[in-house]
């Protein structure tokens, strides 16, 4: 989009579409589309929609939410309210506007937990149960997971904000630049209010102009901080590195208090936790380490710097200020937690839960690391300043320490993935050419790569290419083959904690057996993908609604989340032993075939039936349970048709393709390897030679392979037998050569 305006008309054009194919009303489809948004600017997890009006309680009050969600990192509880005018030209959305719709959730959270909020509803309704959760989290005490410390409200609206509104928090802050330029970044819209219980709460505003920012800058808000402005002091004591010249980075070391760490905690939550650790960390940490920061906290702090490693942390700019001699760090953009991330929330609860709120004699051992550079990309697509997060995640010695995979863009079965989604193409059955199933291993990679051509006929030729509707995001691939091995019950756990799972099991898969990772193995997850999706718009395409009276079982409103992979996973489950589905098939058709549609449908209204008698329980939390999934794939009864049976593979026939696509592949690997001693050229293996003598750093062996590399390289000339293909001798010597290239690089060697 050229500017908001434009924008701002083809969202609502969408949304009226989306509403029309849908049978929803556009209210309906922009609280789907805001909280979909916000999921994927990390700004929530795995939001809920709970809709149910305005709704009078005591005290003639009116009370309202339209969804929540937790936040399992911070244990924060975030309720959603939206103030959508289906209009191009709305009205203000004024300050007594935004009180108006935070008193609705005020008054709905003071009626869950301290009325009587089962007065105003019937015993089977959903906000019941979603209620007694609510209350059960908010009373909870000690070490209880489900604790809730924090509370965040969010408006959601479509309107213009009004001058008053503007003037009131709404406020760009200007950023000095150390070089003497400036730049201006967004402040975080949001508006204090007081606590609720004494539990910190707040407003966070998100109207359709700071969704077009968002979406125009490719990144999430800054979190800016000025510490005099913010927290009322000086700044950080700090030191700044002498560590040379253009590097692309500064480094500072520094000590904060205990308690002014717990306050940009408390006040930014877990956004200052960079978005792949946040995922990692969720709440399974190590308990032990957690509680051994606990127990210094509130018995040894004055031994809480000699116990503890630090945190190790990035951003994109800060001012400093030498004050009787000292550098202070009095500003920081986008400061983001690397390793760390549990000392500093284990910091905050002991404010929050008031065991040690004053944090008396606690520091912390701070490394910060100023990367300006957000943009610059390898040849693999991966930007460097993505490599320094991991690289700092790898190595720094943390509390709970985040390794390379665990930065799940740059983790190499995702590169693998993109790579392999340009080169291999789908038949054209939707389409009257071949076209790519564009894998999206970091978010807005798919909107970039057009923003980076020059015409809007490049454009058009990509979109093409790679059809919107064809692309698959890392987080849903994690959802597709997570599904397909028959664990719903993580997939209802939301796209967070999945891609958690998912890339801790995929990364050691990858390393252990690559040549298993090939061509068919593409495939099948683009037929997972299919299967889903299928799943998916089924359910969305027959929905009985307000506008639209179907008949159909499945509403508006309904469990589609849920209902998804536990269908897919029954069915899957119940394929009798020695078959496979025909993955060949379904990539051939690009859609699944009608006998196993007939099972989609059957199985949807099965499975709808199940997790609606969720013994009082609700339905969204009756599923992430494993006995859930346990109870319903081997007590339900269910027995695939003759025809869908009929049409399964052996998996013998199944096995023969794998090993095929394997020897393809491990061929192309090995052929890509010595392609790849060419291409480096022979001054490069000379220049590695020699660096590699100087250090001793290899043996008479490895001598003598990094010389035949050297001596290949120079040729140029690729050896090949009578049947095309390279000998094995060449092909181990090449193996050779680079595990070789691997063990210098290691070793600090690199050319």
């Amino acid at each position: 989009m050229d500017n908001y305006q434009d924008y701002k008309k083809e969202f609502l054009d969408t949304l009226r579409a989306d509403s029309a194919v849908n049978g929803s009303d556009t209210q309906d489809e922009f609280l789907s589309c805001t909280l979909g948004m916000l999921e994927d600017y990390d700004e929530i997890q795995n939001s809920q929609k709970l809709g149910f009006g305005d709704k009078r309680c005591s005290g003639q009050r009116i009370m309202r939410i339209d969804g929540y969600s937790f936040d399992e990192t911070d244990h924060s509880l975030e309720l959603f309210i939206s103030d959508f005018q289906d209009a191009y030209d709305t009205e203000n959305l004024t300050a007594g506007r935004v009180d108006e719709l935070y008193w609705r959730m005020y008054y709905f959270l003071d009626e869950v937990c301290n009325g009587k909020i089962e007065n105003y509803f019937d015993d089977s309704d959903d906000v019941l149960k979603v209620a007694r959760l609510i209350r059960y989290r908010m009373n909870a005490i000690g070490d209880d997971p489900q604790q809730i410390l924090k509370i965040r409200m969010f408006i959601l609206t479509n309107k213009e904000l009004s001058t008053d509104l503007l003037n009131r928090n709404l406020l760009e802050t200007k950023i000095r630049k150390s070089k003497g330029s400036s730049k201006t970044v967004k402040s975080t819209k949001k508006i204090k209010k007081s606590d609720f219980n004494g539990k910190p709460l707040e407003i966070n505003l998100w109207n359709l102009e700071r969704f077009y920012e968002k979406e125009k800058s490719f990144s999430s808000d800054p979190i800016v901080i000025d510490f005099r402005k913010d927290f009322d002091c000086d700044g950080i004591p700090c030191i700044k590195g002498n560590i040379g010249d253009n590097l692309g980075y500064e480094a500072y070391i520094a000590i904060i208090p205990g308690k002014l760490l717990s306050k940009i905690y408390i006040e930014h939550g877990s956004k200052v936790l960079e978005g792949n650790v946040r995922a990692f960390l969720g709440t399974s940490g190590s308990k032990s380490v957690n509680s051994g920061i606990r127990r210094t906290i509130n018995n040894e702090p004055d031994k809480f710097f000699t116990y503890n490693n630090g945190i190790a942390t990035t951003a994109a700019d800060v001012e400093t200020e030498e004050k009787d001699g000292q550098l202070f760090i009095t500003k920081i953009v986008d400061l983001q937690i690397i390793n760390g991330g549990q000392t500093t929330a284990s910091l905050a609860e002991a404010v929050l839960k008031k065991t040690n709120p004053e944090l008396t004699g606690i520091f912390v051992p701070m490394k910060l690391t100023v990367i300006d550079d957000r943009e610059t990309e390898n040849e693999d697509g991966v930007r460097f300043y993505d490599q320094m997060v991991q690289n700092i995640a790898k190595y720094a010695n943390s509390q709970n320490k985040v390794t390379a995979a665990d930065l799940f863009s740059n983790d190499p079965f995702h590169i693998w993935m993109e790579k392999m989604s340009k080169k291999i193409f789908a038949p054209s059955v939707h389409y009257s050419v071949p076209t790519g199933w564009y894998y999206e291993r970091s978010r807005k990679r798919y909107e970039q790569e057009q923003f980076k051509l020059k015409s809007e006929i490049d454009r058009k030729r990509f979109r093409a290419k790679f059809p919107k509707d064809q692309l698959i995001t890392k987080e849903q691939l994690g959802m597709y083959l997570t599904t397909m091995k028959e664990q719903p019950n993580i997939v209802a756990k939301g796209k967070n904690f999945v891609i958690k799972e998912f890339n801790t099991i995929i990364s050691q898969d990858y390393k252990a057996n690559k040549g298993c990772f090939n061509e068919f193995y593409f495939r099948k997850c683009i037929c997972a993908a299919i299967i889903y999706r299928t799943v998916d718009d089924y359910l969305e395409s027959h929905k009985d609604s307000a506008k639209r009276q179907t008949g159909f079982w499945y509403k508006a409103g309904g469990y589609k989340l849920d209902i998804v992979p536990y269908t897919i996973a029954k069915i899957i489950h119940s394929i009798p032993s020695g078959y496979s589905l025909d993955w060949e098939g379904i990539w051939n058709r690009q859609a699944v075939s009608p006998a196993f549609m007939r099972e989609i449908e059957i199985v949807t209204k099965m499975t709808n039936d199940f997790i609606c008698d969720s013994h009082g329980v609700i339905v969204t939390e009756y599923c992430k349970k494993a006995e859930t999934w346990a109870d319903f794939r081997d007590n339900v009864a269910y027995k695939p048709s003759a025809n869908f049976i009929d049409e399964l593979m052996p998996e013998s026939i199944v096995h023969e393709q794998e090993v095929s696509s394997q020897k393809d592949q491990k061929d192309t690997d090995e052929l890509n390897y010595v392609m790849e001693i060419v291409r480096l050229g022979s001054d490069y293996w000379r220049k590695l030679l020699d660096e590699a003598n100087k250090r001793s750093a290899l043996g008479y062996v490895e001598q003598n392979y990094l010389k035949q590399a050297v001596d290949f390289a120079l040729k140029g000339n690729i050896p090949c037998s009578s049947s095309g293909k390279v000998p094995a001798r060449t092909m181990a010597m090449a193996r050779s050569i680079f595990e070789i290239k691997d063990k210098l690089e290691s070793l600090g060697i690199k050319i």
